[in-house]
């Protein structure tokens, strides 16, 4: 396949595609695969040793990993039936744009911020621990 073509608006807007659609099982198979996946993602975030701070930070990946592999077996299940306006190779790259441009997003984002957030709950047990307790009402 000449890649060139995914430039041209023409070929990625086209309303009705046709029916040679190639691709049409590796996409199913690679949606599917994300959506069989975020399961595993969703226990393994459960096992790290800080994942209590790391939810902040990476607690949305396996839900937006099935959006993500939902829509994109819908949207490949619209192309390869040919629906006019729905089958266009446009919904199939936009969804896999948005996959590529969120992990990139939440990868920035971890990087940028968890060491701050780990210090800082850390310094926090600390200056806790010297707090006077709140008196509490005995009501008999």
């Amino acid at each position: 396949m000449n890649l060139l073509k995914l430039l041209t608006p023409s070929y990625i807007l086209d309303p009705v595609p046709g029916m040679g659609f190639s691709y049409g099982w590796p996409l199913f198979i690679l949606f599917a695969l994300m959506i069989a996946l975020s399961y595993y993602v969703h226990s393994y975030l459960k096992t790290r040793p800080n994942h209590k701070i790391e939810a902040r930070f990476l607690g949305g990946i396996p839900s937006r990993m099935r959006e993500f592999g939902i829509l994109g077996l819908l949207v490949t299940f619209l192309r390869d039936q040919n629906i006019p306006y729905l089958g266009m190779r446009i919904w199939i790259i936009l969804v896999l744009i948005s996959c590529l441009l969120y992990g990139i997003y939440v990868l920035r984002n971890y990087t940028k911020n968890f060491n701050l957030a780990l210090a800082l709950t850390h310094t926090k047990k600390v200056e806790d621990k010297y707090v006077p307790k709140t008196k509490r009402n005995k009501r008999k």
